[in-house]
């Protein structure tokens, strides 16, 4: 790196401490240079605060492409009337700068450096960073892969290791749990069920599904550290606790599965892993931009929006049936625009005249499990009840009988009729 380069991204470290206010950045510059204050530090004072000044924090780097685009700062520099050795002492110490508005209210633990966030965390700090280091020699981890029985692709879910699950779980507990997600967000919230989010759009003239592709993947750790910078964390801060919620798949653990070039491209980047207890929640708050765009365009056409982790759904009377086709593709337009992609084989337009459903459910009347779910597993049960329950047990599931009595739960929700009948089946079953 030059000795400009050293100087401006030096600057940019500390201006990026700094509150983001014209007099604070000027004093900032003029402490530095002591004595007469030279013509660029109020320009760059200037120049920031209208870049970044009502945003989140911005980050390091685009400080610098900042500082670079002013022209009274770029002639100095080129002049060499810049200091070219900043003292790392005059960096101070970094602040919680959340977003104005709602982010000011959120209540998050404050941690300003790498020492202050392991306690926050509960961790002992060498703990933290190994679990953390830049360039990882170990791996916290577990895979398995998981065939989807719709069409037969294969869906990596990524077990973080006991220290990386505890750590990620206490980042849930005690940061992105605190942290509000949008309304039409009905997954993965406390209280909130698919029910919650195949209600609304039960009785609907038109209800329109689309189905949001490798949701999980798509979202980088770069999306991350940008939340975490919104919620107020320093950049250094930020990318620590988006290193622990990410994940690089390693290459030998996707090679020969028939992956398409995306998916190879999605897991050997930095990304949310499925399979770890944070990685729903930052989900829910990374799509939290395209949550209010597509809340809004649905408002706009007289329709209800809600999303279950990557199951959108969108439904209306006849003055939505009637502009469903235009309004699909101005959803495809925020979604692209917001970094998701959609598996347009799974997009649905489903009139009252047509079997509604989205999420294993009916919703032409109520939100309700189909006929065809219902007589499969009658017919489970009923076979446990003649031939014994372990000739239905064929996945060797270990918690078989745990797992049926879930399964007969979520009838019972959406039909308690039907409920009941399975249950008087369960109940003569003989499980010894």
């Amino acid at each position: 790196m030059s000795t400009t380069q050293t100087v401006t991204r030096r600057l940019a470290r500390i201006y990026a401490a700094q509150a983001f206010q014209v007099d604070a950045l000027y004093e900032c510059g003029r402490d530095l240079c002591g004595g007469k204050v030279p013509g660029w530090v109020r320009p760059v004072a200037v120049s920031l605060v209208s870049e970044f000044g009502t945003g989140a924090r911005p980050r390091e780097a685009e400080i610098a492409e900042c500082l670079k685009s002013v022209p009274a700062y770029r002639s100095a520099l080129s002049e060499g009337k810049v200091r070219p050795l900043i003292p790392l002492a005059v960096l101070g110490e970094a602040k919680m700068r959340p977003v104005a508005g709602a982010p000011e209210s959120w209540g998050i633990p404050e941690a300003l450096n790498f020492s202050s966030l392991a306690n926050c965390l509960g961790m002992h700090m060498d703990d933290l960073g190994w679990l953390t280091m830049p360039w990882q020699t170990a791996d916290h981890y577990h895979y398995r892969w998981h065939e989807k029985r719709s069409s037969g692709n294969k869906r990596l879910i990524e077990i973080p290791k006991p220290m990386m699950k505890l750590a990620q779980g206490e980042v849930l507990r005690r940061i992105v749990e605190k942290i509000p997600t949008h309304e039409a967000a009905r997954g993965f919230r406390a209280g909130m069920s698919v029910f919650d989010f195949a209600t609304p759009h039960t009785g609907r003239r038109m209800v329109l599904k689309l189905d949001l592709e490798e949701f999980f993947t798509s979202i980088t750790s770069g999306r991350v550290v940008r939340l975490f910078m919104t919620a107020g964390y320093p950049e250094t801060v930020a990318i620590v606790l988006a290193r622990l919620c990410t994940n690089i798949a390693p290459r030998s653990v996707c090679r020969g599965k028939g992956l398409s070039n995306s998916s190879i491209v999605r897991l050997g980047r930095r990304h949310l892993p499925q399979g770890s207890p944070v990685s729903p929640g930052l989900a829910n708050l990374c799509a939290f931009r395209m949550d209010c765009r597509l809340a809004g365009l649905a408002k706009s056409a007289g329709a209800v929006y809600t999303r279950y982790a990557d199951d959108l759904l969108f439904s209306g009377d006849e003055g939505f049936a009637r502009q469903a086709r235009r309004f699909h593709i101005a959803a495809l337009a925020i979604v692209l625009s917001e970094g998701f992609a959609t598996n347009v084989r799974k997009t649905r337009f489903m009139t009252s005249s047509q079997r509604q459903y989205a999420a294993g459910l009916v919703l032409n009347e109520k939100p309700q499990v189909s006929r065809r779910d219902f007589d499969r597993l009658k017919a489970i049960l009923t076979n446990c009840l003649r031939s014994g329950w372990k000739s239905q047990n064929r996945s060797e599931h270990p918690e078989f009988r745990s797992h049926l009595e879930g399964r007969i739960g979520w009838v019972n929700q959406g039909n308690p009729q039907r409920g009941e009948k399975l249950l008087s089946i369960f109940e003569k079953i003989d499980w010894s």
